[in-house]
């Protein structure tokens, strides 16, 4: 459930460009294939890649068949809209790809077990650059003891990861209100994992109000959230990092 980027992949390529939520805006999926040079660069993937937008479908198709032909060039990360059972309920609401998928498709079933179900077995549920970075879609939890954790996550902390939120509170970590499930967690836990993991910054998404001008920092710069979706309005983005985690910068999308 971890991928772990080899530390020497920020030496090796010109950058890792890492995506936001995506929610079906296929305009900005496109234009950062576009922007990537897969020889070269590196893509991160943080989840949510249908639903609100109208071009789920075509984002998991071609997102799918782009991981089978580029697997070392690229990573992508399940968000809490990845969530669904085996037989293709979703668990989150609202979800739009299932109509989506039926009127473009002919069928959700079909869509869910040829296309969906193998593209959703190369998901991950988060990724690290040890030494650098850690990315996820959600947050983080104080069960996070170590990276081995991550490696192999209960159903709790997978939970937690994919639907928590940073908050700027006189907390370290709580039951998150808002959303009903997951956690909402303040700048000394983010400190703590940080230092637990070895890294130096978290990079997330999931709130892409957050983010609507560009990466939005807080906890001392440690959390950085990122949108590359137009739905919520905004200027959709990426983040490029070159050689260490500190020289990362936006390059927006439209």
């Amino acid at each position: 459930m971890l991928f772990e980027l080899d530390p020497k992949i920020l030496e090796n390529k010109s950058r890792v460009l890492v995506a936001g939520d995506l929610h079906g805006d296929y305009d900005s999926f496109k234009a950062l294939m576009e922007e990537a040079d897969l020889e070269k660069d590196f893509l991160v993937f943080l989840g949510d890649y249908a639903d609100r937008g109208e071009q789920g479908v075509e984002i998991i198709e071609q997102l799918h068949r782009y991981l089978g032909k580029y697997p070392q060039s690229m990573v992508a990360l399940k968000g809490n809209h990845e969530i669904y059972s085996d037989s293709g309920s979703p668990r989150f609401n609202p979800c739009d790809l299932i109509e989506e998928a039926e009127k473009k498709r002919g069928s959700w079933k079909s869509f869910f077990e040829k296309e969906f179900t193998p593209f959703f077995s190369k998901l991950y549920l988060a990724a690290i650059v040890p030494g650098e970075v850690l990315f996820v879609h959600g947050g983080i939890t104080d069960a996070i003891q170590s990276v081995e954790d991550l490696r192999a996550p209960d159903p709790g902390l997978e939970n937690d990861i994919l639907w928590s939120d940073a908050v700027d509170m006189d907390i370290r970590e709580s039951t998150n209100i808002l959303r009903g499930t997951g956690k909402m967690f303040g700048e000394e836990l983010t400190r703590d994992i940080c230092n637990r993991l070895n890294v130096k910054k978290i990079i997330r998404s999931h709130e892409p109000r957050k983010a609507m001008d560009g990466p939005y920092s807080e906890h001392n710069g440690q959390i950085v959230t990122i949108s590359s979706t137009d739905e919520y309005g905004g200027k959709p983005h990426v983040i490029a990092i070159e050689k260490t985690i500190s020289s990362m910068k936006p390059v927006f999308l439209k």
